[in-house]
């Protein structure tokens, strides 16, 4: 058993006791709200503690979507074209593509937790009205937390609608004693209930926070939200027809996230993802998850290495002339990792590189190398760097770093704008250039060449934003709205290294076969819901 093993074995221990415990209170408050013993007339008649309330939606219902909802061995890149996790034992990535996800097969499922953090916010909205207040600061501080709720609501329907499609829409605190079998809303209506409650939101809530209040939601992240759904909405999965005024509502709103002046692109790509206090910065998990450096990190550093990115990630990073590397002069199949996009750097860890001055070694027979003995040894060749603060170690001593999870930022925007007001034209304009144009001028990229046509600016747009965002879950969900996965996914390779005197040899190689179907674009409703609420209709191909 390796150490991974244990510690996964010791957490099962620790919340099976924490449930049985959990288990035995609950029976002693069944008749009392859900804050944990407190009635509802003592949550929702003290601001305190109705404050309190709030923050358990936030801190129990908003999931982290880069590591699979806090299960260890899933990451998210892992089950897209751009990572590949070593660890095959449940619940690795490899159920999302090997045929075996199913409405009772899904590890990754948020149909209830979703629900249950729904029902929360609805009775915190039913309640906010009557909330007493005894000064200026909780007057204003009632309004935003109602603006915090519209925004909550909005996101946990969104987070559904990205997974399932429609699904029931429950505006209301529902009781033992209604009729539960309720059908699937409309698309239309979902999404117009998604929008009212960001519009409603963004009304109520501020543009910032000073320190004490940082992770709350703004003004900013009601629009980005927004604007996110209203692109996933506009997108070839549930736009068949093509309906360009989706396309042209998306892009709006993300115009109006622009529009608001406070935010702009980080200065630095690597570091913007270790600090509570970013410009680019919209919505964040402000937590410091400490775990992220001993899940990624190179085994000779002490690590995990949950999560390897892919050969294909590799090829997608362009040379530093703007080139691709079947194009560009500067790119030389004996040294492949000079001259790239400097986010390649920033992004993955390759044979050669630098972490803390010890030099990597992924060749045959290295330190880290690709025939490692153990699952935490890459298998494609490269480890994942972006997400690990360079300021911190596991060896020689423990030093976590600062890992805050970015749930939107201003570069998502500024790409969101690109690729809906692209599809809105015939041609892409000066607007559309420069949105994509701020995000790679960031890392002195230069600018894209004029004169693209709307089919080739798609396609530098599309692969914007898998270099930008790798490893933030969006291509999971990028191929799905896209409906490339049955393009994408048929194999992930790596990079074989081998040494001979002082000379590499680069080989590629397959790692794994993939398989998908576009039955993966949405996820399956659980088999146990359908049996709960009969009125429910499967997603496409999960009828078995």
């Amino acid at each position: 058993m390796n150490i991974f093993e244990k510690k996964i074995n010791k957490i099962a221990i620790l919340l099976f006791v924490t449930l049985l415990v959990a288990c035995n209170k609950f029976d002693n408050y069944l008749d009392k709200a859900e804050s944990g013993g407190m009635s509802e007339e003592e949550v929702f008649g003290n601001y305190r503690e109705t404050e309190r309330f709030l923050a358990q939606i936030y801190g129990s219902g908003i999931k982290i979507d880069w590591v699979g909802g806090g299960l260890w061995s899933f990451s998210y890149d892992g089950a897209t074209d751009n990572g590949y996790c070593p660890y095959r034992y449940w619940p690795s990535p490899k159920f999302v593509y090997d045929g075996t996800l199913t409405s009772s097969n899904n590890p990754i499922d948020q149909w209830a937790d979703s629900y249950a953090a729904i029902r929360r916010v609805n009775l915190f909205l039913e309640k906010i009205d009557a909330l007493p207040v005894k000064s200026e600061e909780e007057k204003v501080g009632k309004t935003r937390m109602k603006g915090e709720g519209y925004f909550l609501r909005a996101w946990f329907y969104a987070e559904l609608f990205k997974r399932y499609g429609t699904v029931p829409l429950v505006e209301r605190v529902l009781q033992v004693s209604d009729d539960l079998n309720i059908s699937r809303a409309s698309t239309a209506d979902l999404i117009n209930f998604i929008i009212e409650d960001c519009d409603r939101s963004a009304s109520l809530l501020p543009d910032t926070y000073t320190t004490k209040d940082l992770g709350r939601a703004t003004k900013g992240a009601a629009l980005a939200l927004k604007a996110r759904i209203l692109l996933y909405y506009a997108s070839p999965l549930h736009n068949a027809s093509n309906e360009v005024d989706r396309w042209e509502k998306a892009a709006n709103a993300a115009d109006q996230v622009v529009k608001l002046g406070v935010y702009k692109l980080h200065g630095s790509f690597k570091d913007m993802l270790h600090t509570r206090n970013s410009s680019e910065t919209i919505f964040q998990y402000t937590a410091n998850y400490e775990d992220q450096l001993r899940n990624n990190l190179m085994p000779s550093q002490g690590g995990f290495s949950i999560v390897n990115p892919s050969q294909e990630l590799v090829d997608a990073f362009e040379m530093r002339d703007g080139l691709s590397v079947n194009e560009s002069p500067l790119y030389d199949p004996q040294n492949p990792y000079a001259d790239r996009d400097p986010r390649f750097k920033m992004t993955l860890i390759h044979n050669g590189m630098s972490w803390l001055g010890k030099s990597i070694q992924t060749f045959e027979g290295g330190l880290d190398g690709i025939n490692g003995s153990g699952e935490n040894y890459t298998k494609t060749g490269y480890y994942l760097a972006k997400t690990l603060d360079e300021n911190g170690s596991l060896t020689p001593i423990w030093r976590p770093g600062s890992h805050f999870f970015v749930f939107m930022r201003y570069a998502e925007v500024l790409l969101n704008y690109a690729e809906a007001k692209n599809e809105v034209l015939s041609m892409p304009d000066a607007s559309v250039y420069q949105a994509v144009n701020e995000v790679r001028t960031r890392v002195n990229m230069p600018n894209l060449p004029l004169g693209l046509s709307k089919d080739q600016m798609r396609t530098r747009i599309h692969n914007e934003r898998r270099i930008e965002l790798a490893f933030e879950s969006h291509r999971f969900w990028d191929i799905r709205r896209w409906k490339i996965g049955e393009q994408v996914m048929k194999a992930v390779h790596g990079m074989k290294i081998t040494k001979s005197g002082d000379t590499f040899l680069y080989e590629r190689f397959k790692v794994e076969d993939r398989f998908y179907k576009g039955t993966y674009d949405l996820f399956p409703i659980p088999q146990s819901e359908l049996n709960r609420n009969t009125a429910l209709k499967q997603n496409p191909g999960y009828n078995f």
